[in-house]
């Protein structure tokens, strides 16, 4: 039942503001509207305006705005002429029906920025400083990096940004230490095996020590005798303070027969931990690494445009990639594209995950619906904005008798569509 309500309800969203794109757009260009209808089918609720009727239907997979001379072969007196969608010139209905999508696209904008403002950055901190390198004589195990080069930092690669537009010329940095703002300078260092200019640290949402804080009963360090509360302090003679440093010295260790750790119990002694065909995460498998906790912040109003902007773009790029893929042969349009019951069962299990995953999948919903409205396929609204620049092109309209084949024949070609999508949805349920 939850999984219903919510489908429901978000189709109610994205086809009711939608339908609302065409609706306001119709009436700044005075266009008569008798009808706005979200759903088709029998009418479940509705109510009269003072020109236009609002219905509910019981079909919640579509909405319509019912606009006069929407059907060129219409004849109703009753309406003035100026009325009618057809005495607008071609710009104006061409705006109209770009309204929707475009009513479409600015909710997951929307969305995409409310949750972005909403969302916890983990503020990053030094997760481990490489010896001789910028850092090292800057920066300190657990320093929370607040600034650099005058930005707040946000995600590791707003740090990388600032780092390469440097090109080498000093950077500022803001850091909390211990509970202190400390301003300090680090002038990046040019590597050239990697073509790209560091300053010799590890920055990650959580700053990981030395110290074993659990292990599972089969993982190899346990095997090997190790124990929670245990410190790694060496591996094979190498000084490890930090758990990055730890798995460092043991990824240049390896491969080996062996690895020697210099462990810290109520003593300091010597242990060999076999790692004989033993990779680099198969040695760590079930261990977890006491942490110097992790701390938040939200972006700030200039921040949340920006970072909204930069993952909106991202969705099109996504939807781009997958559109490309499957018309390359690379992935089967079944695997890609799924109807009303899977976006469903999407919906339904976004919503137990957490309401920002919700609302992310909402946007992107959003973002889907948009743009392939602005497909220009017959019965789209892509394609009546074609007919509408046809018709500039030309100097007169197409027949109406024409475009409403061609419609209705685009129509019927989505109609089968979806039902062959949902029939693989449904069949996708019961495997």
């Amino acid at each position: 039942m939850t999984t219903f309500l919510v489908f429901a309800g978000s189709l109610m969203v994205l086809i009711g503001l939608h339908e609302a794109g065409h609706f306001f757009m119709a009436k700044a260009f005075r266009v008569y509207v008798k009808e706005f209808a979200i759903g088709f089918g029998p009418k479940l609720f509705s109510f009269q305006g003072n020109e236009t009727k609002y219905s509910l239907r019981l079909i919640p997979f579509g909405g319509y705005v019912k606009m006069a001379g929407e059907d060129r072969l219409e004849d109703d007196d009753s309406i003035p002429h100026d009325r009618t969608l057809t005495s607008k010139r071609p710009y104006a209905r061409a705006l109209i029906s770009l309204a929707g999508p475009l009513a479409n696209l600015l909710l997951a904008f929307a969305i995409t920025l409310i949750v972005t403002w909403s969302h916890a950055f983990p503020i990053l901190q030094v997760a481990e400083v490489v010896p001789d390198s910028p850092a090292a004589t800057v920066l300190q195990f657990g320093d929370r990096i607040l600034e650099m080069g005058g930005h707040r930092i946000l995600l590791r690669d707003d740090i990388t940004a600032v780092v390469e537009a440097s090109a080498g010329a000093p950077i500022d940095i803001l850091v909390e230490r211990a509970g202190d703002q400390l301003e300090t300078i680090i002038d990046p260092e040019y590597v050239e095996d990697e073509h790209r200019f560091v300053v010799g640290a590890y920055f990650f949402s959580t700053a990981y020590t030395n110290e074993i804080l659990a292990l599972g009963p089969s993982s190899p360090l346990a095997l090997a005798g190790l124990q929670p509360g245990d410190r790694i302090t060496a591996v094979n003679g190498l000084p490890t303070e930090t758990a990055v440093a730890v798995q460092l010295a043991a990824d240049a260790a390896l491969p080996a027969s062996d690895l020697v750790l210099t462990v810290v119990r109520d003593v300091v002694f010597d242990i060999a931990v076999p790692v004989v065909e033993i990779t680099l995460a198969d040695l760590f498998t079930d261990t977890t690494f006491a942490d110097l906790g992790t701390f938040t912040r939200h972006a700030r109003l200039g921040e949340g445009i920006v970072l909204a902007s930069e993952q909106f773009v991202d969705y099109i790029l996504a939807l781009a990639d997958v559109i490309r893929s499957v018309f390359a042969g690379q992935v089967a349009a079944g695997d890609v594209f799924t109807g009303p019951v899977g976006v469903a069962k999407i919906l339904g299990e976004g919503i137990r995950v957490s309401s920002a995953y919700f609302f992310t999948l909402l946007a992107f919903l959003s973002l889907n619906f948009g743009l392939i409205n602005l497909v220009p396929f017959p019965a789209l609204d892509g394609s009546r904005v074609a007919f509408a620049l046809v018709e500039w092109v030309r100097g007169k309209p197409i027949s109406p008798q024409r475009e409403g084949i061609i419609h209705a024949i685009g129509f019927l070609i989505l109609i089968g569509f979806m039902i062959l999508i949902t029939y693989k949805d449904i069949a996708t349920l019961f495997r």
